[in-house]
């Protein structure tokens, strides 16, 4: 049998890949690429801006005040280090507060038993706090906690909240408004320029030289001025005092203004530092001195000084004074033995106020983080329908795989 010469042979057409390069894939690498960059910056833009405009607002309210007095109480609760005995230690510490005559700080502790104490003594204060008792109240009922020695000590040198009277609470606050002093470190100043100024300074303005301040304002400056000589006065903190005092009163216009009226009396001293003085810096620091009139105010010139140390930037006095508005003297034993580690700080919580700017700043890094994800989802699908296409092909040549050859029935005869 003669076999006829195959005339045409077929098999199936494959997809041809092309390696052309695709634009899209460019488009998407440089979108990718700045919004990688733009995020990082528009979130750091955001930061800034609520830094430069203070833009956490630390308003008091009861519900607000409650949970930081909770805080500060948890707080003092972690200066207490064994746990079987937390009650002996809480006493303690009232103990060594009284010891030191420090009333606040005793007070303090007492108060914060609630987050000191271990749960059978503490669900007593507990109670107390839920069925709305008084701060006098609650005091009286925490000194039954107290062993009998602790507890006659503190009665004895502390006034109970219950037994205090308008007289006492209304003590009239210490004062820099001395002339004498004034007097002194105005010349000390003229002599030699050297010398610090910063109580100078303080001292004219509570003898209102350069404004009138209210009793708060006073007792600021005394908390200041004490704060500024602890050996644990924040660096950050001086220097912003010191620069806002500096352009407050600038040293060389009082000298210079004190040489020319001769600086023969008090009078003419003061009249120098009068017409020495930047009234815009010069308001600024006394918004200084009312916040920290504020905090000593809720509790007292020392406790102000010493809850100023835990501070780490001025606009921190905002936090300060919501801080003791709401825990009172239990911010005060927080404060002096606490480590400055902004734990007490972070106590008080503020609301955010958005400004065109922020709002600006997080549309843009909304943007950019939007962005990236698109891409990613965009770059997944695309590896996806590819894998699958492929899978498809592979199939395909499956079954497809040999070569078909057609071959016509009529190209062969019988011999």
């Amino acid at each position: 049998m003669k076999h006829a010469k195959v005339q045409g042979a077929w098999r199936p057409v494959r997809a041809r890949h092309t390696t052309r390069h695709r634009p899209e894939g460019v488009l998407s690498a440089l979108a990718f690429n700045i919004c990688l960059v733009l995020l990082p910056l528009a979130c750091a833009a955001a930061l800034i801006v609520i830094g430069r405009d203070h833009l956490y607002a630390y308003e008091y309210s009861d519900a607000g005040a409650q949970v930081v007095r909770e805080r500060v109480e948890h707080l003092n609760g972690e200066l207490i280090q064994l746990d079987f005995d937390r009650q002996r230690q809480w006493d303690d510490l009232v103990s060594m507060e009284l010891r030191a005559g420090d009333p606040a700080a005793a007070r303090g502790f007492l108060l914060s038993g609630a987050g000191m104490l271990p749960n059978r003594s503490a669900n007593v204060l507990t109670q107390a706090i839920a069925a709305d008792a008084s701060e006098a109240e609650l005091e009286v009922a925490a000194l039954e906690l107290l062993q009998p020695s602790t507890r006659q000590n503190y009665q004895q040198q502390v006034p109970l909240l219950s037994q205090r009277n308008a007289a006492t609470a209304a003590q009239r606050p210490a004062t820099l408004a001395d002339p004498q002093d004034f007097e002194l470190m105005a010349r000390a100043l003229i002599a030699e320029p050297e010398t610090d100024p910063l109580q100078f300074v303080l001292t004219g303005f509570a003898l209102g030289l350069a404004g009138d301040l209210t009793p708060g304002m006073q007792q600021g400056a005394v908390a200041l001025l004490v704060s500024s000589r602890r050996d644990d006065f924040p660096d950050s903190i001086s220097v912003e005092v010191r620069t806002l005092a500096a352009e407050a009163l600038p040293i060389e216009a009082f000298r210079r203004a004190a040489r020319e009226s001769g600086a023969g009396t008090v009078d003419d001293l003061a009249a120098a530092f009068r017409s020495a003085v930047v009234a815009e810096h010069a308001t600024r620091l006394r918004e200084v001195l009312a916040q920290l009139g504020a905090v000593g105010e809720a509790t007292n010139t020392g406790a102000a000084a010493t809850m100023l140390t835990h501070a780490f930037t001025l606009p921190d006095l905002q936090r300060l004074v919501l801080i003791a508005r709401a825990s009172g003297d239990r911010a005060a034993a927080a404060a002096k033995r606490l480590p400055r580690d902004g734990r007490l700080l972070d106590t008080a919580r503020g609301e955010l106020s958005f400004t065109r700017d922020l709002v600006t700043a997080l549309a843009l890094a909304g943007i950019a983080g939007a962005g990236l994800i698109a891409i990613v989802l965009l770059k997944l699908l695309q590896s996806a329908t590819a894998a699958w296409r492929r899978m498809r092909a592979e199939d395909d040549e499956d079954d497809y795989g040999a070569e078909l050859i057609d071959i016509s029935s009529n190209n062969w005869r019988p011999l």
